[in-house]
């Protein structure tokens, strides 16, 4: 546990210790009432706190892996840097609540309320600012059919193969928001904002009536004034925050500024417009500038060493000679320049410096990249299937598969029908290298079978190696039938 006082210590472990005993029979304990409690940075990983009270409660940076919050009353709750992975939270109150940046991969979510909801504590002092905040999210394979997302904001969360089946999404901002391979079959949207980028890339499965998307309501700034907050900004930067006041701007529209070797070392212009915009020469050096559309403007000879630009519309944009390379931190640490799920489409990458860059999963249609050190083999993004294989390719976590091969034992980080994503670091196989492997249930070794399996892709920085079968004997169906049984039984 975090360092606290031993009393406050001892005193939430006697309440989540009465919790567990009221869970298995009421009348021996009492149901935990951790209301406005600070529980952050606890190590409290597969706590049972089924059905607690937790309303505005602090659980930033909190471990509660597997934990069970199954109808917890969790409204208004700081969860920011939570890690929830595998947790049980079905039918969990949520609203107002805080889980900017919250690890919810494999959670089951199944009816969660994610309304927005404002609390006041005994002193009528407000906790959490209304919307439930979900930003950049981790929610990988959860399941959250029929949850509750309405006006939610789930801006760069990252939903890949999660359940959304019959989860209500009126008026969530889902901008930067990443559904690949989501299952979202009778997600009700309405009023739903979503941009450009983010529509194009999302497969929905039915035809969406009038005013089912609506585009981000920016707010349209004249050039002049943004000139004004750029002057102040350069200030900041000369005088060491001293003087000035940092460029902060988010959902602002400025169309054609001129920003030709202007500093905006370390600003933040997150979810903005600045369509055609001159940043030629321009210092972006560390700037902030996660899902903005910069469609059409020039960035050649900019500086962009360290910048975030993640799932940033890039479209039509010019990069000669821009250096994206990474700025050295305090320490020596080189902090990378990263476009992660960015759209280079029509580009001009030419002669760029961003070798070093983290380019993984960016759109790369006719982009120019000579000389840019970028990779495109294994940095775009994986082309989605079409959606007559999408039943077929949907993926499972539980219950686990592990891969015997030559070089070595490998756990499958998730299987579908169509193949495996293996957890296989320091591994010789190549993309399109078949060979051999014996596939066995985690958890009952008599169920197994051998396979012939396909690279797909490699991917070195998560040591995931993807593979497809080959071909389909009777054993290896036999085994996927037993093993979806077995997920369907998990699952509930």
């Amino acid at each position: 546990m975090a360092e606290r006082a031993p009393s406050e210590v001892e005193e939430i472990k006697k309440i989540i210790l009465s919790h567990q005993a009221w869970l298995k029979r009421p009348s021996s304990g009492k149901r935990a009432d951790l209301s406005f409690r600070d529980l952050s940075r606890l190590n409290l990983e597969r706590v049972a706190l089924s059905g607690a009270k937790l309303a505005g409660c602090n659980l930033s940076n909190t471990r509660m892996v597997r934990a069970d919050l199954t109808q917890a009353d969790l409204f208004g709750a700081d969860m920011e840097g939570i890690n929830l992975s595998g947790a049980a939270l079905t039918g969990a109150d949520l609203r107002g609540a805080n889980l900017h940046r919250a690890q919810l991969t494999d959670a089951n979510l199944r009816g969660a309320d994610f309304r927005a909801g404002e609390l006041m504590d005994d002193s009528n002092t407000a906790h959490g600012g209304g919307t439930t905040r979900l930003t950049e999210a981790k929610m990988e394979r959860s399941i959250l059919a029929g949850a509750n997302f309405s006006g939610c904001d789930l801006t760069g969360a990252d939903l890949n193969d999660a359940d959304l089946t019959g989860a209500e999404l009126t008026s969530a901002v889902l901008m930067g928001t990443d559904f690949c391979g989501a299952t979202l079959d009778g997600v009700v949207f309405g009023n739903t904002v979503m941009d450009q980028a983010t529509l194009t890339r999302t497969y929905i499965p039915f035809a969406l009536p009038p005013e089912a998307i609506i585009k981000p309501n920016y707010s349209a700034m004249p050039v002049a004034e943004f000139l004004e907050r750029v002057a102040a900004h350069e200030r900041w930067v000369d005088s060491g925050g001293a003087e000035g006041a940092r460029l902060d701007l988010d959902l602002v529209s400025v169309a054609g500024a001129d920003l030709h070797g202007r500093t905006l070392a370390a600003a933040r212009l997150r979810r903005c417009r600045l369509p055609g915009a001159r940043l030629t020469r321009a210092n972006l050096d560390m700037a902030e500038l996660s899902y903005i559309d910069l469609d059409e403007s020039d960035l050649s000879d900019a500086s962009l060493r360290g910048a975030t630009l993640r799932r940033a519309y890039l479209a039509h944009t010019l990069f000669n000679r821009a250096d994206a390379s990474p700025t050295m931190l305090a320490g020596g640490r080189a902090w990378p320049a990263n476009f992660e799920g960015a759209d280079f489409s029509d580009a001009d990458l030419r002669e760029a410096r961003m070798g070093d860059a983290v380019v993984r999963g960016g759109v790369f249609t006719n982009t120019l990249t000579e000389n840019s050190g970028i990779d495109i083999a294994n940095a775009g993004a994986v082309t989605p299937p079409p959606p007559e294989e999408r039943r077929r390719q949907k993926r499972f976590v539980r219950p686990g598969l592990v891969v015997h091969t030559e070089h070595g034992v490998f756990p499958a980080r998730n299987w579908s029908v169509g193949g495996l994503c293996l957890l296989a670091v320091n591994q010789p196989y190549r993309r399109g290298q078949s060979f051999q492997a014996r596939v066995v249930m985690a958890d009952r070794e008599d169920v197994a079978a051998v396979a012939n399996l396909v690279v797909l892709h490699r991917d070195e920085e998560r040591g995931q190696l993807s593979v497809r079968f080959n071909q389909y004997g009777d054993d290896l169906k036999a085994l996927l039938k037993t093993a979806f049984l077995e997920h369907q039984k998990l699952a509930g």
